[in-house]
């Protein structure tokens, strides 16, 4: 987490740089508001660094919350002022990956939807469902979350054929990096067929070879899938620009926060809606994690316990993951484009 940059100056460059570009040049109300959010968001964040995750998820999501705003000042027009957060959570006595949360209302969370042009969410969804689609928790098992989980997506920067020549009908190509056991080499078309009818823009995607070749495995635990999406209208490999290859993986699997670093995330939501994004999701989680940690902390201390709940250590991770993570994602909100780093070593 260290290697990563602190966003701090970008924000705030940000509370002049954007008032010529943005809505903010039209109302001294929106300017003033906004200001005062990202300020109130810079110091929630830095409170919760400070605080253990007894605390932490307070701290997190009502800075985000003041971000939100700073978002709608700076980008919707009309009404861009909120009172309520548009959300609820259902049955806390649940276990965690259980606990359902539902949009309830016109509030924060649906303002800064719209605003960033997420995915609507429009039914419940559970909490484990949220966590495995998120890209960045997708690395750390909640115990009891059964839910289809992000997966890394690998690009190849060129079209290629069938027959691996430049003439006939081109395809995009890629892998798909899974967790887990390999499927043994009889049940593998119908383990792909089964898992990728969970993902949107998998429907026309084709496995690269007999099932032999197909799937491989660079490291115990960890499989390859190869895959191709056939080009529209059957043009031939020569024909696709490097140009046309990025355009559509980042329409199907867009880079998220580092450099090349793509992720098929899956739908959710009992109608199998596509994912809210990246930043909505991690909205809803931390609302989530904030209502128990308010009103049922007994509950909420004895999901922290290392030395009884299975999940305490991915949830205390996932919280200190959470500090680097919204500002990016709030930076990017606010500049309405990306902002990608090269990724800091992993091991």
């Amino acid at each position: 987490m260290d290697d990563i940059p602190d966003l701090r100056f970008a924000l705030r460059y940000r509370r002049t740089s954007l008032i010529d570009k943005t809505l903010l040049k039209d109302s001294s109300a929106r300017r003033k508001s906004f200001s005062a959010a990202l300020q109130q968001f810079e110091e929630q964040m830095e409170a919760a660094r400070i605080v253990t995750s007894a605390t932490r998820p307070i701290n997190l999501y009502y800075g985000l919350v003041q971000a939100g705003l700073a978002i709608t000042a700076a980008h919707t027009p009309g009404n861009w002022s909120f009172g309520k957060h548009g959300l609820k959570v259902i049955d806390m006595q649940c276990d965690l990956p259980d606990i359902t949360v539902r949009p309830d209302g016109d509030g924060a969370f649906q303002y800064v939807d719209r605003a960033t042009e997420s995915e609507q969410l429009t039914d419940p969804v559970s909490f484990g469902a949220l966590w495995t689609s998120l890209p960045d928790l997708c690395q750390f098992p909640l115990e009891g979350a059964a839910s289809p989980t992000a997966l890394d997506l690998i690009s190849d920067r060129h079209a290629e054929s069938m027959d691996h020549t430049q003439h006939g009908p081109a395809y995009f190509r890629g892998e798909i990096a899974v967790n887990g056991e390999m499927p043994q080499e009889a049940d593998r078309e119908t383990w792909y067929r089964t898992t990728m009818a969970n993902y949107p823009g998998m429907s026309n995607a084709e496995l690269w070879g007999d099932s032999g070749t197909t799937f491989r495995e660079p490291r115990k635990g960890r499989y390859l899938v190869a895959v191709g999406w056939p080009v529209p209208q059957g043009k031939p490999a020569q024909d696709i620009s490097e140009q046309e290859v990025e355009a559509f993986f980042d329409k199907l699997a867009p880079q998220y926060r580092f450099e090349q670093e793509r992720y098929l995330r899956p739908r959710v939501g009992p109608h199998q809606a596509p994912p809210p994004s990246s930043l909505m999701t991690w909205w809803l989680l931390l609302y989530t994690f904030s209502m128990i940690s308010r009103y049922q902390p007994r509950k909420w201390a004895e999901i922290l316990d290392l030395d009884k709940s299975p999940n305490a250590a991915v949830v205390q991770h996932a919280l200190e993951i959470a500090l680097p993570v919204l500002p990016h994602l709030v930076l990017e909100a606010l500049d309405k484009e990306q902002v990608l780093f090269g990724r800091p070593l992993r091991l």
